[in-house]
């Protein structure tokens, strides 16, 4: 998996071991229901064009990883207003790509460091949980 900056190219690498926490609970159709006066229902739907969570969390502790070095890169790009990321799944069974931006309303990015002591090495790694929002093509 990597994250791409869209604006300059850049990448980050990302394991595999993250697990997309929230990927089934996105409900794409919106929906009101009411009755009117007389009793009938009435339904109102829409599809929604974006907006979808996709949450990244480590699966377990011994999965989920990230280098000093590429979160202290995940964590600038998060504080840069108006940026958008395209997200992609390396695996064989999934290749999907996404455009999305750094979810700032529930908490963009935890890390704790996976060892439980402070970083010694810009290759030492951390547990690390994403929060982007998808966006279609006109967001």
């Amino acid at each position: 998996m990597k994250l791409v900056r869209l604006a300059t190219s850049e990448t980050v690498p990302l394991e595999d071991g993250f697990l997309w926490s929230d990927e089934f609970s996105w409900k794409a159709i919106e929906q009101n229901q009411g009755y009117a006066m007389d009793g009938t229902l009435h339904i109102q739907e829409g599809k929604k064009k974006s907006g979808r969570p996709i949450t990244l969390q480590p699966a377990d502790t011994g999965m989920g990883w990230i280098k000093l070095r590429h979160l202290r890169t995940v964590l600038e790009w998060s504080e840069l207003q108006d940026e958008v990321f395209k997200l992609q799944f390396e695996q064989p069974h999934d290749n999907r790509q996404f455009t999305v931006k750094f979810n700032h309303q529930d908490g963009a990015l935890e890390a704790n460091p996976v060892k439980g002591i402070p970083a010694v090495s810009l290759d030492d790694y951390y547990n690390v949980t994403l929060r982007f929002t998808e966006l279609n093509d006109g967001d």
